[in-house]
């Protein structure tokens, strides 16, 4: 009969071993797994994606549409808004493609085919361009994600600067004192950019083809209180049940029902 391990044994070290070995199956095996789904994916982005363009270019145009936004239930991209954008402008539905450009503008803010063809639509739509302040334009020189990032990196760097010479009791060197003043100053521009995309973007725009009337209340019954056009854009401003209180660039305010406008 065998006597048990003692501390001196090799066995309860074989068990260990063999136990860390299992975990490391374990991890193998779902950092595999997540790597197939990953890749899965992508590649199904990367399918729909080219199915869209290939029956874009054979004038099928809704199948075109169709594929497209599976993209973009895969991933979002600004290139498929894009392609979606034409493919509902080659079915007549102008303002569903405004939406699509304004889209494909805010994840690539600086995008010049994307800005020329969203001004192009917008003109053949009755809107025309709206003057903007330098605050708006450098607003938009990136879009929110990446001002997002910079304002948390910026945050932690200022946050580390000021706290490790406290901790370790000595005197901050000029090099961390130059990097808080650029972390500072990221800081605040990405604040700044985030605040002003926040309060001056708009929300979303009118997707209706034809001019919807807004009300002074949120019933379609009320009395109207102006006209919403097709791709127009606005600002949410209320939302009672299945209406939103809009102020639209033309600076008309009123209650629209949710069908006839879709937020970015």
């Amino acid at each position: 009969m065998n006597p048990l391990p003692t501390i001196g044994s090799t066995a309860a070290p074989r068990g260990a071993a063999h136990r860390n070995s299992q975990i490391l199956k374990k991890l193998r095996f779902i950092t595999l797994s997540l790597l197939a789904m990953i890749g899965s994916n992508v590649s199904a982005h990367a399918d729909d994606f080219d199915d869209g363009i290939e029956a874009y270019h054979a004038a099928q145009y809704a199948d075109a549409a169709a594929a497209f936004e599976r993209s973009l239930e895969q991933s979002e991209s600004a290139a498929a808004h894009h392609n979606l954008a034409l493919s509902l402008f080659q079915q007549d539905k102008p303002a569903e493609a405004a939406w699509q450009l304004e889209k494909a503008i805010r994840l690539a803010p600086t995008n010049q085919s994307y800005l020329y063809k969203l001004g192009a639509l917008r003109q053949q739509l009755g809107l025309y361009k709206l003057p903007s302040t330098w605050w708006q334009s450098a607003a938009n020189i990136l879009n929110q994600g990446t001002w997002i990032w910079i304002a948390c990196i910026s945050f932690w760097i200022v946050v580390a600067v000021i706290l490790l010479p406290k901790i370790a009791a000595s005197r901050r060197p000029i090099l961390l004192k130059l990097t808080l003043s650029f972390a500072s100053i990221a800081l605040a521009l990405s604040s700044a950019a985030l605040i002003v995309r926040k309060t001056q973007q708009a929300s979303g725009i009118v997707i209706t083809n034809e001019p919807t009337e807004l009300h002074h209340a949120p019933a379609s019954a009320a009395p109207e209180a102006g006209i919403a056009r097709p791709g127009e854009r606005a600002r949410i401003l209320d939302q009672h049940n299945q209406f939103l209180k809009i102020q639209t660039e033309a600076d008309i305010t009123g209650w629209i029902h949710t069908g006839a406008f879709q937020e970015l």
